[in-house]
């Protein structure tokens, strides 16, 4: 077994279990496994535990790009599409571009309510407890990696923040690793882990909790 975050991986052991029935906050989830790593992860690390060996798990670099023609595309299509069930108002901040392979990139766009706009520009990159985040697959299509998590409701003012947090391969195939909470309450929490390997997101791993 593997554990991965950011910049680090060790070989990790499974050391006893505990039942999660009691804990306040529920995540489906009925018993944990306690894991013991070689190393000391990174402080608040996002991790992610692999049934696989060490040499088979590799962390693939999150390169930041610049394209500004695809930038506006992306803006535009957050701001048009119903597919996102976002705020009709809402205000699009910032686009980040993200190079994970030659062939496939990622972004993330931060949005704001109008009325909080200028208060969260000032805190920009790392938004606030008003944000929302939208992070696509981008290709021939833009496809939504909160899909399978994001509020239903019509104009939903369940600010879904959270976002892209790792990229790694397992024996050559691309996997990421995202987090997604609401920004309003305790009340729900996500880890998704999608399989890029091929041509439309695959999502491999769900789970889902709250208060």
């Amino acid at each position: 077994m593997t554990v991965i975050a950011k910049g680090w991986k060790s070989a990790g052991l499974p050391k006893g279990s505990f039942s999660n029935k009691n804990e306040e906050f529920q995540n489906g989830v009925g018993t944990s496994t306690r894991l013991q790593v070689a190393t000391l992860p990174p402080k608040d690390a996002s991790m992610i535990a692999v049934l696989a060996a060490p040499d088979a798990v590799h962390e693939i670099p999150l390169q930041e790009v610049r394209d500004e023609a695809l930038t506006g595309r992306i803006g535009q299509y957050i701001k048009s599409t119903n597919a996102l069930n976002l705020d009709p108002d809402i205000r699009v901040l910032m686009t980040r571009l993200l190079r994970v392979s030659p062939t496939v990139l990622l972004s993330e766009t931060l949005l704001s309510p109008p009325n909080d706009a200028v208060a969260l520009e000032k805190q920009l990159p790392t938004g606030c407890a008003d944000c929302e985040n939208v992070p696509l697959l981008v290709g021939s299509n833009l496809e939504d990696l909160f899909k399978d998590i994001r509020s239903t409701k019509v104009n939903s003012v369940e600010h879904t923040c959270g976002g892209i947090k790792l990229a790694y391969t397992i024996s050559g195939r691309l996997h990421l690793l995202s987090n997604a909470f609401t920004c309003e309450s305790d009340a729900f929490m996500a880890t998704l882990v999608h399989d890029l390997s091929g041509p439309k997101p695959k999502l491999v791993f769900k789970m889902t909790g709250g208060l």
